[in-house]
C-alpha cells in the first residue's frame, strides 16, 4: 500500500452514499468524535473522504503507526497483507492488500509515498503506482495541538477508485464503520507505544 490509503481506499473511496458536504471547518472534532466528511472532486464521480480525530497522544506515537506501511497488516483494520518494497530518502514504495467482503476479491495497490516531518507536524502523501485501482491517492497528517506535544490532530484523506464496481451495501458499510474504525485502531495501536 502506498500509505494507509490503500488499505481503506478501496472501501472508503467507493463510499458514495453520503450527502455532499463542504470542506472541514477550522473547529476541531469533539473529544472522542471521529469527523468524516465527503468532498466532491472535479473530474470524477468518486468522492474524496477526509477523516479527523483529536487523539490524546504525542504526534510521534501516532506517526509511528501511520507512517509504517510494512506493519499495516498487524496494526490497521481490514489489511490482508502489507510490505515496504523500497525506501529512497523520504520516498516509500509500499504494497498493501485490503480485505473486501465476499464475493468480491481483495484489492491490492502499490503506492509511492512522500514523508515530510518536523517537530510538530508530519505528513505522508501517496499516489498510485499500480494495482487494482484506477486512482488511489491521499495523505495522513499528524499535528501537535499543544506545546507539551501530548495531543494530536490526526487527518486521513483518501480518493480511491477501484477498477471493479463496488455494491451499495459495501459503500454503506465503509461509510458507517470502516472510517471511524480506522481512526480508533490507529489510536489504540499508538497508545501501546
Amino acid at each position: 500500500m502506498k500509505s494507509f490509503g490503500i488499505v481503506t481506499a478501496a472501501l472508503l473511496g467507493a463510499v458514495t452514499s453520503l450527502a455532499p458536504r463542504a470542506a472541514h471547518a477550522e473547529s476541531l472534532p469533539a473529544k472522542g468524535e471521529v469527523d468524516v466528511k465527503k468532498v466532491t472532486v472535479d473530474g470524477t464521480s468518486t468522492p474524496k473522504f477526509v477523516v479527523r480525530k483529536v487523539m490524546e497522544l504525542a504526534p510521534k506515537k501516532v506517526w509511528a503507526i501511520v507512517s509504517d506501511c510494512a506493519h499495516y497488516k498487524e496494526r490497521l483494520p481490514r489489511v490482508a497483507a502489507s510490505e515496504l518494497l523500497k525506501k529512497d530518502g523520504n520516498t516509500y514504495t509500499c504494497k498493501v492488500t485490503i480485505k473486501v467482503p465476499f464475493p468480491m476479491s481483495n484489492l491490492t495497490a502499490t503506492t509511492e509515498a512522500h514523508h515530510e516531518e518536523s517537530p510538530r507536524s508530519m505528513k505522508r502523501s501517496w499516489k498510485l503506482v499500480s494495482g487494482d485501482y484506477t486512482r488511489n491517492e491521499g495523505s495522513w497528517e499528524v499535528k501537535a495541538l499543544d506545546e507539551a506535544g501530548t495531543r494530536s490532530l490526526v487527518t486521513y484523506s483518501v480518493l480511491a477508485e477501484p477498477k471493479t464496481s463496488v455494491p451499495d451495501f459495501i459503500r454503506e458499510s465503509a461509510q458507517a464503520k470502516v472510517l471511524p474504525e480506522l481512526m480508533e485502531r490507529v489510536e489504540s495501536e499508538a497508545a501501546k507505544l
